[in-house]
């Protein structure tokens, strides 16, 4: 008797266990996701910053070497630089998204699988108990469907080798001699 309960609320425990640490590990991934969102707009700014600086010391130069500034192929040059430093910055913000739902989409999993782990938990025990309820009957009919339960000589349910409450036992229908 006390190897099936402690089976059962073992199955629970397990369950319950699984299902806290997928809570935990979706915790985890939502953090690291809201991190890389944060890098990614960090790594924006200093591709756009460097950018900025680059097309300045551009400009300066252009006008050292007697460019006339804005116009024609140095207008040009400023407005490739601008669009290759907007690619850039596109590609980082991509990336920094792409790492955060691949973080969103582990939690979501985690936390599948711990839900998963509850229910078989759940079902386990609830089997457990079954089975134990199977055998406490075998024993009280006087067959031993598999369980190994007997009623000993002075009449109580021996079920695996442990004397076992009557609180398993199936409702009856009272017998009025009919």
């Amino acid at each position: 008797m006390v190897d099936k309960a402690v089976s059962a609320v073992g199955s629970i425990v397990s369950g319950a266990a699984s299902y806290e640490a997928g809570r935990y590990n979706r915790k985890v991934a939502e953090q690291n996701a809201i991190s890389a969102e944060r890098e990614g707009a960090a790594n924006v700014a200093r591709i756009r910053e460097a950018a900025r600086q680059a097309m300045g010391a551009q400009i300066g130069a252009q006008a050292a070497n007697g460019f006339q500034i804005g116009t024609g192929s140095a207008l040009d040059s400023l407005t490739e630089s601008q669009i290759n430093a907007t690619l850039d910055a596109l590609n980082a913000r991509r990336e920094a998204q792409s790492r955060a739902i691949g973080y969103r989409v582990q939690g979501a999993q985690a936390m599948a699988a711990g839900k998963n782990a509850f229910t078989a938990g759940m079902f386990n025990a609830a089997s457990t108990v079954l089975d134990y309820k199977a055998d406490w009957a075998s024993a009280r009919s006087g067959t031993t469907g598999g369980g190994g339960g007997y009623a000993d000589p002075s009449g109580q349910i021996v079920v695996n080798q442990d004397r076992v409450s009557r609180a398993f036992a199936p409702a009856r229908t009272p017998s009025y001699g009919y």
